[in-house]
């Protein structure tokens, strides 16, 4: 079974401003690479996260799948089309949403039905099965009240939802959405995070989704992929990128109701395997206790087993994980130092 996207090398440099001149200069000196020789493949049907910091390169890598701009070296297959050699189908088999341009992807001085018609159309959709399917849409994104409106009229939000309808008129295998929620309400990001699933899980639509919203990645996304300064850090999925970045083995204990923490801290310590507390805060009713341990699995059932001895009311014990949060600024930091 062909990849859904497979790069090759792919790599995009820009001319950059040199010190004294008023626009960028061209030439290998004054070449900045923002994507460099990714290779990276995505199986049909993977939900997949790309995450980094501004300027990782997200967006050109994206924009290069979708055909937008050419890469200076390498290609990209997508769905089994070269993005240099069959462009047309590339972007026949691909939807792509980029949710930061605020609706410039639409035509401003068109409504967003006339919007929608006219994406259909160059996307060769026929005529009743694309009419059947811009009611659909405008129905699920509740845009009846303003889909007559020139688009200009419209709010961030509801550009976004019709950026979004857009983008799957033509249903597509796969979908390229860079930011798809910025811009929604809480509500309206909610249940498009839930059709995404829908789409992925259901429908088996392959999502390469960029978001800044670490919530967001580790809810929909099987596989993480991590990129700073034009490269890819890591790549792996969300428990194993976690463990890739964890320094000590801790456990995190929530005990019921106030404890005395001074005695609780020193009755830890004393305990065989424990090497640290590292935390112990209370958050009425409950006091949190974080402790650094030789081995995890060993100390899970001593340390259950002593605290129910000494009578602390234990609600819970588990391994303390790093958040991707966390995993994500250590690895980009350590890149950029």
């Amino acid at each position: 079974m062909k990849a859904a996207i497979l790069t090759q090398g792919l790599t995009k440099r820009f001319p950059q401003k040199v010190k004294g001149k008023k626009e960028a200069t061209r030439g290998k000196k004054n070449m900045k690479t923002v994507v460099d020789r990714i290779t990276i493949e995505v199986p049909n049907g993977q939900f997949l996260g790309l995450l980094g910091p501004n300027g990782a390169g997200k967006t050109t890598l994206t924009k290069m799948l979708v055909t937008l701009l050419l890469p200076d070296e390498g290609t990209a297959l997508v769905n089994g089309y070269d993005i240099l050699k069959e462009p047309a189908k590339v972007r026949g088999n691909i939807g792509h949403l980029h949710g930061e341009t605020g609706g410039r992807s639409l035509y401003w001085r068109l409504s967003g039905r006339d919007n929608l018609k006219l994406f259909a159309t160059l996307q060769e959709v026929p005529k009743e099965i694309a009419k059947k399917r811009i009611e659909a849409m405008i129905s699920y994104f509740e845009l009846e009240k303003i889909i007559d409106r020139e688009v200009r009229k419209y709010s961030t939000g509801e550009k976004v939802r019709t950026m979004l309808a857009r983008t799957l008129i033509h249903n597509p295998p796969i979908l390229i959405l860079d930011e798809p929620t910025i811009g929604l309400d809480a509500a309206t990001a909610v249940e498009t995070r839930k059709f995404f699933t829908i789409l992925n899980r259901e429908l088996g639509k392959t999502i390469v989704f960029t978001s800044h919203v670490m919530s967001e990645v580790e809810e929909l996304c099987e596989r993480i992929a991590i990129m700073d300064k034009g490269i890819i850090l890591a790549d792996t999925d969300p428990h194993s990128l976690s463990a890739l970045v964890k320094e000590q083995q801790k456990i995190l204990i929530h005990i019921l109701n106030m404890v005395d923490k001074k005695a609780l801290i020193k009755y830890l310590e004393d305990i065989e395997g424990v090497k640290e507390v590292v935390l112990a805060v209370e958050r009425s009713p409950i006091t949190e206790v974080s402790v650094v341990v030789e081995d995890e699995l060993k100390a899970l059932p001593i340390l259950a087993s002593k605290l129910g001895e000494a009578g602390y009311k234990v609600t819970s014990i588990e391994v303390e994980e790093p958040t991707l949060e966390e995993a994500f600024i250590k690895l980009t930091t350590k890149k950029r130092e």
